[in-house]
């Protein structure tokens, strides 16, 4: 029995978890612009979801946040627009809270 729930488990698992090229790769959700560098938007998600930011070699920043399976939910694309940034949002799955709202610029939090 406690092997037939084990597999369950790591079969549910396995099905949530996407990877962060298949994300990156996913069609776009949403674009905002901010008059925030990209350098402070992607600091602003990173310290708010307890993750890092990966800063790319064309000067964009991205910073993915991930379920409790590993699995990226959301992935940011934090690019350099002028003084402020375009913010490029994918989103593969749903994730509680909405604090990341306020890093681009939304007033709504939740």
């Amino acid at each position: 029995m406690k092997l037939r729930v084990c597999a369950i488990a790591l079969a549910m698992a396995a099905g949530g978890c996407a990877s962060t090229e298949t994300v990156l790769r996913g069609p776009i959700t949403d674009t905002f612009h901010s008059p925030q560098s990209a350098k402070e938007v992607a600091f602003c998600l990173a310290n708010k979801n307890n993750t890092g930011a990966l800063e790319r070699d064309d000067g964009s920043r991205v910073v993915l946040i991930k379920n409790g399976y590993g699995g990226v939910s959301l992935a940011f694309t934090i690019y350099p627009e002028g003084t402020g940034s375009r913010i490029e949002y994918r989103k593969k799955f749903g994730t509680i809270g909405g604090i990341w709202k306020q890093c681009v610029g939304l007033k709504d939090a939740n």
